[in-house]
């Protein structure tokens, strides 16, 4: 992932200002937001946000009592692939937030905290094209893919393993359990566990 001082060069680039300037500022605490999306359909540049789930590791521990799960109150048309997957049917979805509230409590939530996922890269994009919709700016945060993580971990010992870089493939090598998955808190706490699991294994190796 690209560390957020070169996001600011890149062509494009929107920075925080006013409310969210402070979301630029250099982060000196020692928290990480595991967050993830679940949507319409797997399109990055159409999928519309049905609910997002985030919680903070600080060091070995999940955060879980402050954690983040939202439902989006949205009457987007779902691809029927994604409603085998996640099960997030129109009906389910009536009482939810408005989007535009879901939005500026995933900003508070977050603040300059590093933010990781799996797969993070489309959960930043769609997280951005609404932020760029609504405040006119793009996410400053420093992202941190799991299984580029674990991909560097594992070839840093023997560099011709072959990996299993699935969600269930990481879940399994590093005896983590899959909580319900495809569920936006389930993918949180489980990514959470893959984290704080090669995190903890880095440690040990120094």
């Amino acid at each position: 992932m690209l560390p957020r001082w070169l996001k600011r060069h890149i062509p494009g680039y929107l920075p925080p200002e006013g409310r969210w300037k402070h979301l630029a500022e250099r982060y000196d605490g020692d928290e990480i937001v595991v967050l993830d999306c679940e949507t319409s359909c797997f399109d990055k540049k159409k999928g519309e946000l049905l609910s997002v789930a985030a919680v903070r590791v600080k060091g070995s521990q999940i955060l879980l009592s402050s954690a983040l799960e939202l439902t989006i109150n949205s009457d987007a048309v779902t691809d029927p692939d994604s409603v085998r997957i996640h099960y997030l049917r129109r009906e389910d979805r009536t009482q939810g937030v408005a989007l535009a509230e879901a939005i500026e409590k995933v900003l508070d939530f977050v603040g300059n905290r590093p933010i990781c996922g799996f797969y993070i890269e489309y959960d930043e994009a769609i997280l951005n094209r609404y932020i760029k919709q609504l405040y006119n700016f793009h996410l400053p945060n420093r992202f941190i893919e799991v299984s580029e993580l674990y991909a560097r971990q594992k070839r840093r010992h023997i560099p011709e393993m072959a990996l299993d870089l699935t969600f269930e493939g990481l879940a399994n090598d590093l005896k983590v359990p899959v909580i319900e998955r495809h569920t936006a808190m389930g993918d949180v706490i489980s990514t959470a566990l893959m984290l704080i699991k090669l995190t903890e294994f880095g440690k040990t190796r120094r």
